[in-house]
């Protein structure tokens, strides 16, 4: 189990890396994509489920990772979201979506880029 958790933790962290890199290159297609959330029940599902996995290995990746405490806190809410997120009416996490996309400006989701780099990397480092 520690294995598939940690090898679901090195994709997680690759996966904010790539986020990172697109918000910094072309960050009007990650609000288009931001604006896109929850947009049907399938692509809920298609964002939820990796999540609740992702906060099911920070849980079980705890103990080994290089920080315990943070893991597992950021496990147990991540997966509650998660499943809060699947609970809550479509319309509502759609909307919210949409509503921040249409808010933040393309400097911001730039200047906000590398601490996804940054996060996706010291994932994959504490977690190994």
């Amino acid at each position: 189990m520690q294995f598939a958790a940690l090898l679901v933790l090195i994709a997680a962290g690759g996966w904010l890396v790539t986020v990172g890199v697109m918000m910094a290159l072309r960050p009007l297609q990650a609000l288009h994509i931001l604006s896109l959330t929850a947009s049907s029940h399938r692509v809920n599902l298609s964002e939820q489920v990796p999540r609740l996995i992702a906060g099911a290995a920070l849980i079980l990746r705890a103990e080994a990772s290089k920080l315990p405490l943070l893991f597992e806190i950021a496990g147990w809410f991540i997966a509650a979201s998660s499943l809060v997120l699947l609970a809550i009416p479509l319309a509502w996490h759609s909307g919210y979506a949409k509503w921040w996309a249409q808010r933040i400006p393309p400097v911001a989701v730039r200047a906000l880029a590398p601490f996804s780099v940054v996060f996706g990397a010291g994932l994959i480092y504490a977690a190994w």
